[in-house]
């Protein structure tokens, strides 16, 4: 366990000891707290996706996600596509930095054998022709945005906090294509059932759903499903799980270099 989860472990026995209840938390804590029960040191997923226009499939891809969590507390990841053809071998790799935006570069090995850099408002475009851009597919360092909580509300019959997240360093504030997000987190498991996505003019512009949630590892939970609608194009784009591992042979971290992607050693 790294001291920064070490901390927020500490923290959090000291206020539930206090006998803090729920209406007292912020939205900080809530944010911690859910942090610290789900998040995994390492993780390696193969996914089906299916995009959607309207509710019409017009494309299925193949593709396996790994993450894992340096010795700083701060993650890499690396996304790698296995098919169709249009799509077969490109792959995203993102570093987490304290303090600023992620590092991030696309690899397209039918244009280059380089890694080519994502920056700046790049990050907002959408990634690969899905509903995804390129910010959504790495996570928050916490730091860089305000937590405001909201009224307590339901989701799909469940109990959950909605915290609204605002950026708050000056590059993510400068680079985000968010005025700020939701998330609804339940109250029983703090899993992050729903996320609201607002654009900069402050429009509700995209929904991202997390479906069945299961149990990985002692109270750490995944989605079976996650569903991101954009309201705006009428499109979605769902990814289901096939399988997902969390042991050190699964993910290790020379995964996470370019020479390692840059050599082919990624590909099935």
């Amino acid at each position: 366990m790294t001291l920064k989860k070490i901390a927020f472990s500490y923290v959090f026995l000291l206020v539930f000891s206090f006998g803090v209840n729920a209406d007292e938390l912020t939205g900080r804590q809530i944010m911690d707290k859910s942090s610290e029960i789900h998040d995994l040191p390492r993780e390696y997923e193969d996914l089906k996706m299916n995009l959607f226009d309207r509710d019409k499939i017009f494309e299925k891809r193949e593709l396996r996600r790994f993450s894992l969590e340096g010795s700083d507390g701060l993650f890499k990841y690396l996304t790698v596509f296995d098919g169709p053809a249009g799509v077969e071998g490109v792959a995203l790799l993102s570093w987490q930095n304290k303090g600023r935006s992620d590092d991030q570069w696309t690899y397209l090995p039918a244009v280059s054998k380089k890694l080519k850099r994502t920056a700046g408002s790049s990050k907002r475009k959408p990634f690969l022709g899905t509903d995804f851009t390129y910010e959504d597919m790495t996570s928050d360092d916490r730091d860089d945005f305000l937590y405001e909580r909201m009224d307590d509300t339901r989701v799909d019959e469940e109990d959950v906090y909605a915290v609204k997240a605002i950026p708050f360093a000056e590059d993510v504030k400068k680079e985000t294509g968010y005025s700020w997000r939701v998330f609804y987190i339940s109250k029983k498991t703090w899993f992050v059932v729903k996320v609201d996505f607002y654009n900069r003019r402050e429009k509700h512009e995209k929904t991202q759903y997390n479906y069945d949630p299961v149990v990985v590892i002692n109270e750490s939970m995944r989605p079976m499903r996650t569903l991101m609608v954009n309201h705006k194009e009428k499109t979605s784009t769902e990814m289901l799980v096939q399988q997902r591992k969390i042991d050190p042979e699964a993910v290790k971290e020379q995964m996470f270099k370019h020479r390692w992607i840059k050599s082919g050693r990624y590909m099935r």
